[in-house]
């Protein structure tokens, strides 16, 4: 715990989000320590040289984990400069007091890595921390440990900052304890009816001067029978207060491309400390579709062209590497909502400002260029605010307060309560858009300017390049997420019996490029390298020889297109080396071999070429005329498990892993950590040199142990990807 002479009169609150949620939760407490009178600052963390990191004395850290434990990409500079510190100086921040929230998902093996790496750093450094380490799970909510992380975070920072608040200020803004439900026979009748099917549809007719898009409107199944038997509701989230005006001009906003931001110019001259990571417009070339048309999944094949002005990434790119493609929310999503806002379309388009209420408060990070630069609505609400983000509960606490009826409002709140979490987890599950919710409750109309400040920011969607440097080309292979859902629907009418409702979600980007695909002129998009934080790069000797060490590559699906840029650049290399050639192991899966078995051809070739030396290729459904390696992936590595632990145990092999975190990412970890016990019970002479490569650990280590356990099998994976052994590339 801090010193009792330890009272700063100034508290830093620094992000790192690569969606948004953290970034707004980190602006909501900021803005809530402004008015309870704390001396505040608000910044990401890649801006640490703006306000001066290493001088800063008090922090409150929001983190999120990305990928295979990754930091966010807003953070990338920031990680270089503490470890810098860290290794130069043992006591670099003894004089920093800091507390940390971190968010992840146990889906993830990794879970907070982010937040947890942070907090061992800065310990390592001196820095102590003032208040409890908060770990918040999406796969379980992230409100359960957010809300009440935030409610006693007060009451340490004041021991450690001052607060030139008094009582009274402080007493407004804090958390609703105890709002009380309606007792009355006929209002709790009323809120027994649920959001049907009849009544989400009636829903969907809008009035308006702007032309309406009802299809873009999808039904919410909620049940809200709980609250018949709920006589008050607790732990509502806070209310924030507005904290952006909008000013509008009466002169429409001119013309502009509707495939990349109208402030593109200002990104693309932005110059960061890595100039190429710096954004420019691609050309989208060409396109093919990989699957088959009765296949699941649509799968395409997209060429970037890269123009002569991108000169910053000619060199600076390797295969393994990802970028980012700013998308847009899809037009007709962006109309319909103006329409239920009851905004015209010559409204949408003037020019607007955004401006502070509070001049203490800043406005949220992606909407600070609006207080400079004029744009419109509808321009902000297509490429600066997420539209389909997950909802969370003090979006829906906001929304409360602009209902015109009872009943809305009463509903919102218990959603938003502890008594309502299985009716706001039935919400979040059914993935809706902002639209969705208002239609919901449609006596809901917020000002704009609140709806745009409440939504978190639209963030870029990352792609892997799968093919290696040569020509000024990017290619990208994905799915086009478009889907159904079939929500139950509880019905009052016991005759009606039990009913369903079909409803259609999209992606934000992979339907948008699509349809810029199938246009007839070729159109641009703005894009930019990732920093490649996780070294997914095939290893390479000094003298840029291949690396003798053999490679195992798994990537089912969409996830083998980097190792197809990897089997390039091998391909390359034995051109110039030929007297090389290292082992390298492509396991790969999909359905049917018949309908996406992608890069068919290409790997082929490689297995023909004896670049790729061997190749397991797992069919779910059908193999047709090929012979399955297994169903899964998995399964072709327990089939070949001895060969597998010798690759890795005896000749230093290294592992690829790319795809989905939450099936794949999670059963390939566990199906190597089991292989491990399994190899190691047969030759007991690993267990000591695994054993002692283990981090220190406050359990007791037997050395002479005969068999490695579940948990230390685990641990040696960690350790593996601690020494860029086992590299994982893994998205949701």
């Amino acid at each position: 715990m801090p010193s009792s002479d330890f009272v700063d009169s100034h508290v830093a609150f620094l992000y790192a989000s690569q969606t948004g949620n953290a970034e707004s939760i980190c602006y909501n407490i900021y803005e809530t320590a402004v008015q309870r009178g704390f001396n505040a600052t608000y910044n990401v963390l890649d801006d640490y040289a703006k306000f001066g990191f290493s001088e800063l004395r008090t922090i409150v850290f929001v983190v999120s984990t990305t990928g295979d434990g990754d930091p966010p990409d807003n953070s990338a500079r920031f990680w270089r400069i503490l470890r810098k510190a860290t290794r130069s100086d043992k006591h670099a921040y003894a004089h920093l007091r800091y507390a940390i929230l971190g968010l992840g998902d146990t889906n993830y093996s990794n879970f907070c890595n982010t937040a947890q790496r942070l907090d061992k750093q800065l310990e390592e450094a001196g820095a102590r921390t003032f208040y409890k380490k908060g770990l918040a799970d999406d796969a379980t909510g992230m409100e359960e440990v957010v809300e009440p992380w935030i409610d006693g975070l007060w009451a340490a920072l004041s021991q450690v900052a001052k607060c030139k608040g008094d009582s009274d200020a402080a007493e407004t803004v804090e958390t609703e304890k105890d709002v009380e439900a309606e007792k009355d026979v006929e209002e709790a009748a009323e809120a027994l009816a649920e959001l049907n099917v009849e009544a989400a549809d009636n829903a969907t007719s809008t009035e308006g001067s702007v032309e309406p898009a009802p299809h873009e409107v999808q039904p919410l199944v909620l049940d809200f029978r709980p609250m018949a038997q709920t006589s008050s509701i607790t732990n509502v989230a806070r209310v924030t207060a507005p904290v952006c005006t909008a000013t509008y001009e009466d002169t429409p906003v001119q013309p502009h491309s509707p495939d990349f931001p109208p402030w593109s110019a200002e990104l693309i001259s932005s110059h960061p400390s890595d100039p190429s990571l710096a954004p420019f417009l691609a050309t989208i070339a060409s396109s093919t579709q990989m699957t088959a048309p009765e296949a699941l999944k649509r799968t395409l094949l997209i060429d970037l062209e890269l123009p002569s002005s991108a000169s910053h990434v000619d060199g600076q790119w390797r295969a393994g590497d990802a970028f980012n493609i700013y998308a847009p929310n899809h037009a007709p999503l962006v109309r319909a909502l103006l329409d239920r806002l009851q905004i015209s379309t010559s409204d949408a388009h003037k020019h607007v400002r955004l401006t502070k209420r509070n001049p203490s408060i800043e406005l949220p990070a992606h909407l600070q260029r609006f207080s400079n630069t004029s744009s419109s609505i509808y321009d902000i609400l297509v490429w600066s605010v997420d539209l389909c983000a997950h909802p969370r509960k003090p979006l829906l606490r906001a929304l409360a307060e602009y209902c015109n009826e009872k009943a809305d409002r009463e509903r919102l709140l218990f959603i938003c309560s502890r008594q309502g979490l299985k009716t706001f987890e039935a919400l979040r599950n059914q993935t809706p858009t902002v639209l969705d919710v208002l239609h919901a409750f449609p006596s809901c109309v917020p000002p704009v300017e609140r709806l745009i400040e409440l939504l978190p920011p639209l963030a870029p969607r990352s792609y892997s390049i799968c093919n290696a440097p040569g020509g000024n080309v990017w290619k990208i292979a994905f799915n086009v997420v478009e889907y159904e859902l079939t929500l139950d629907v509880f019905s009052l009418d016991e005759e009606k019996g039990a009913q369903s409702v079909r409803v259609s979600r999209r992606g934000v980007c992979t339907p948008w490029l699509e349809q810029l695909a199938q246009t007839q002129e070729k159109p641009q998009i703005l894009v930019a390298k990732r920093p490649n934080i996780n070294a997914f790069h095939l290893p390479t000797t000094s003298d840029l020889k291949p690396d003798p060490r053999p490679v195992i590559m798994i990537g089912p699906g969409t996830g083998v297109a980097p190792f197809i840029g990897f089997l390039e650049q091998r391909a390359h290399e034995l051109q110039l080396h030929p007297q090389s050639n290292p082992f390298m192991w492509l396991l790969f899966g999909c359905r049917d071999a018949t309908l996406d078995y992608l890069f068919k051809s290409d790997i082929q070739a490689h297995v023909d070429s004896n670049v790729l030396t061997r190749l397991s290729a797992c069919f779910s459904r059908n193999a047709g005329s090929f012979t399955s390696a297994g169903k899964y992936v998995q399964d072709a590595l327990l089939a070949n498990q001895n060969e597998f632990a010798e690759l890795m145990l005896q000749k230093n092999a290294v592992l690829f892993v790319c795809g989905d975190a939450k099936g794949m990412g999670k059963d390939v970890n566990d199906t190597v950590a089991r292989i491990l016990c399994n190899y190691v019970e047969q030759h007991p002479e690993f267990v000591r040199p695994l054993l002692q490569a283990l981090p220190e650990s406050k359990l007791p280590v037997d050395l002479e142990a005969k068999v490695l356990t579940a948990p230390q099998a685990l641990q040696v994976l960690m350790v593996w990807s601690s020494e860029n052994r086992y590299v994982r590339d893994l998205w949701a």
